[in-house]
């Protein structure tokens, strides 16, 4: 990223084609799964797989990279910075699971901020 106007229009055009793929996802596994709210939990699970095997190859810092925050504000960014994490760790010389520990305690930061917020939305908008 370099601060450009260019970058900006990467991120939208990323993060875009990213949620359209994840719609995409969805709109595949409705008529399967058959619930909507099961329907989204599965489709996050494809996509965080999915972003799990890019960064795996090496592809998904290419998306980080090119679209900043695009790339990383769709679910996808949280499997992919729980890799991270991890193979960092691995690259540092720990072993496999105090590397794993160090992938999880990301998940826990991610989830111990965004949770406790999305669960007070939910209050409040049941309270309407």
């Amino acid at each position: 990223m370099t601060g450009k106007p260019i970058d900006y229009v990467w991120a939208f055009l990323i993060g875009g084609v990213l949620s359209a793929a994840a719609q995409g996802v969805f709109q595949l596994l409705l008529p399967v799964v058959g619930d909507f709210s099961w329907t989204i939990t599965w489709m996050l699970a494809v996509m965080a797989a999915l972003s799990g095997v890019l960064t795996v190859f090496g592809q998904y810092q290419k998306l980080e990279n090119r679209a900043g925050f695009g790339a990383m504000l769709p679910f996808t960014g949280f499997s992919a910075a729980i890799i991270e994490f991890t193979a960092a760790a691995l690259e540092e010389g720990a072993a496999f699971w105090p590397a794993a520990r160090k992938g999880l305690h990301a998940a826990f930061i991610i989830f111990g901020v965004g949770l406790p917020l999305a669960l007070a939305a939910a209050f409040v908008v049941s309270l309407r």
